[in-house]
This record gives structure tokens, sequence and C-alpha cells, in this order.
């Protein structure tokens, strides 16, 4: 496995190479991150991930500073997965990117709300590595199924002629969504975190037969007794993320919530 970790690296890699399947990751890989490369793997050409935790995503009272970075055992479990090669680019490396702004209709719910500048961050690190890397193919997991939708909505509206794949959310033994912020719990908060998928399930099985509304008051009430705080619990259009108050086939049930300092999200989509 190649380590790139200049632009130099990176274009004797491309150059060299025939299609590209990329995962862009920002380290801190666990079991979700690498199903991702697995499945790129499966296709024609090379494998390449990207480490490079974007500061343009977070916010000033958000968790830039002690976000996890694991670079070493990063490489460790790309090379056992064979992956062809991995950019690790340093922190400065995109600081001419020009800024960009994700669709404000799907940018604008769900996390978009308390994280206004999160989205336009994502597209404009991720419009900067793809006109660096050209790939043909991208690989994105599910958990964050709102990124995913923007993702794709950008790759429609540009000429980067660039095909995405959602991979299913990959989950720890107990249910809950594998996260790099997972490992940032203490251990009561790791105890209660498992009820989320839970509770979600749940109610996502039972919004075929009832209320929304009366379930979404549930959902909030029962997680709050839990230590959480719910930043939103809402059922939507799973392409639009519109809310809806009444169900229909390919319900997104989403949901945000933290135990003290760490965000949790997760969703399901009702058949």
């Amino acid at each position: 496995m190649k380590v790139l970790n200049s632009l130099n690296d990176l274009d004797k890699f491309l150059n060299s190479s025939g299609e590209i399947n990329f995962v862009p990751t920002m380290g801190n890989l666990h079991y979700g991150h690498l199903k991702l490369v697995t499945e790129a793997n499966k296709f024609d050409g090379v494998t390449l991930a990207s480490i490079y935790v974007n500061p343009l995503q977070f916010g000033p009272n958000e968790d830039l500073d002690v976000y996890p970075r694991t670079l070493d055992q990063d490489l460790m479990h790309l090379e056992a997965i064979s992956c062809d090669a991995v950019f690790c680019p340093a922190p400065d490396f995109a600081k001419n990117a020009i800024k960009l702004s994700a669709n404000s209709a799907l940018s604008k719910k769900l996390c978009g709300i308390s994280r206004p500048h999160f989205f336009d961050g994502v597209i404009t690190i991720l419009n900067y590595l793809f006109q660096l890397v050209r790939p043909t193919n991208v690989f994105f997991g599910l958990k964050d199924y709102q990124q995913y939708l923007i993702v794709k909505d950008f790759l429609i509206n540009s000429n980067l002629n660039i095909d995405i794949h959602g991979v299913p959310t990959q989950r720890e033994e107990d249910g809950l969504a594998m996260s790099s912020r997972n490992n940032l719990m203490s251990s009561q908060q790791r105890i209660n975190a498992k009820h989320l998928p839970v509770i979600l399930k749940e109610i996502a099985k039972r919004s075929k037969y009832e209320n929304l509304a009366d379930l979404k008051i549930e959902g909030i009430e029962r997680l709050e007794k839990l230590n959480f705080n719910v930043d939103y619990f809402l059922f939507c259009n799973s392409t639009t993320l519109e809310e809806l108050f009444k169900f229909e086939p390919n319900t997104l049930v989403a949901i945000a919530a933290k135990l003290g300092n760490v965000r949790l999200i997760d969703n399901f989509i009702i058949q």
C-alpha cells in the first residue's frame, strides 16, 4: 500500500493508475469505514482512500481539536484489507479550495439546522478532492444519509462524471451505529447509547400504523429519560428530506442527539 503525503505523490500515483475508486475519510477508522474500502475493492481499477480532518466542517464550538486522530492504526487497518493507496495531506493542503455551498433545499434541514456551516464545508473539501483525484466511483456510508443525498445531488449537477455508491450502516454488536465519536463517551454514556437504535427501530416499525406526531413525541421523551439531548427526531421523505406527518413508502426516520458533548446520528428507511 502506498502512502501519499503530497500532491506530487498523489499525481504520480494517479498517472500510473487506471480507474480510481475513492473513499474519502477523516480517519480514526472503524469497521464502517473499512466496509467502504472493501466495497470499493470490488470494482475494476485501484482503491484510494484519503485521511484528512476537514476544518471547514467544524463550527467554533465543535470538536475539531479533540477529533480522534489515529493515523498509524488507520494505515495498518487499510493495508490489511488491500487498499492500494492512502492520501494523507498536510492540515493546510486545502487552504486555497474554492468555497462552495451545498444544495440549500437539502442542507438546511436535519443536521443543517444546528450545524449551518457543516455541509458547505463538506462539499467544499469533497469538490477539491474530486478535482484532484478524478475518481470513477466514490463510496459513502448511509449512516450519514443526509450527507449522502447532498453529495449525490452535487455530483448530479456537476460535470465530474463520478458515480456515488451508498453503503449500509455498520453497527456495533449492541446495534449502535459505528462512529469515530463513540470512543469519546464515558462508560455510562455508552450504556445509554445502545438504547438509541432500539428506540428508533421500534418506533420505525410502528410508524405504518400509528400517528407520526405521537411517535415523535414518544421517541424524544424516551431518549430524554436516558439523558439524551435530542436535536431532532423526524420522519422524512427519503428523497427530499421534507418532514412527513403521514406514513408513505420509503419513509426515513432520522435522529440526532447528544450524550454530554458526543453527538450521535442514526436513521432507518421504512419500506
